[in-house]
């Protein structure tokens, strides 16, 4: 297998060591590699990666609020069932103690109607006996009990 040295020349077996070019040397003939350009297409994947772990991580963290959130709203919803629960309990308790009330005016009525029918009466009883004529009773006479000995 052929070997070549720094300017493409083929090297014979017959030389120990190739020729190399001294810095000094160049010569503007000569090929010279091209400058390695700045790689765009790495760079670009590095940019929009990075792009994408923030908007990740920004996504993280609104998931992360709105679970505590949630967790905020469950809480409530179980105060507001036990609210609810207490509420009806009173309104019941309310219910009956309206319907007592009523019952009880009812009742209040009832005896203040026969109050009124008992006054009536006595009123009429009163006027029956001042119109009447008045006789004079007679007091009894007193008994003495036998004494005993």
């Amino acid at each position: 297998m052929p070997v070549f040295d720094e300017n493409g020349k083929q090297i014979t077996n017959d030389e120990e060591f190739p020729k190399m070019k001294d810095p000094e040397e160049a010569s503007g003939d000569s090929y010279r590699p091209p400058k390695k350009q700045f790689p765009i297409l790495p760079a670009v994947l590095g940019i929009i990666a990075l792009i994408l772990a923030v908007v990740a991580i920004l996504y993280m963290i609104k998931a992360s609020t709105l679970e505590q959130e949630i967790e905020i709203l469950r809480k409530s919803k179980a105060q507001l069932a036990a609210t609810e629960t207490k509420l009806q309990d009173v309104m019941k308790e309310n219910q009956k103690v309206r319907s007592d009330l009523g019952q009880i005016r009812s009742e209040l009525d009832t005896v203040r109607a026969k109050n009124q029918a008992l006054e009536d009466q006595l009123a009429n009883a009163k006027k029956k006996a001042a119109a009447a004529p008045k006789k004079e009773v007679k007091p009894a006479p007193k008994k003495n009990p036998p004494k005993r000995p």
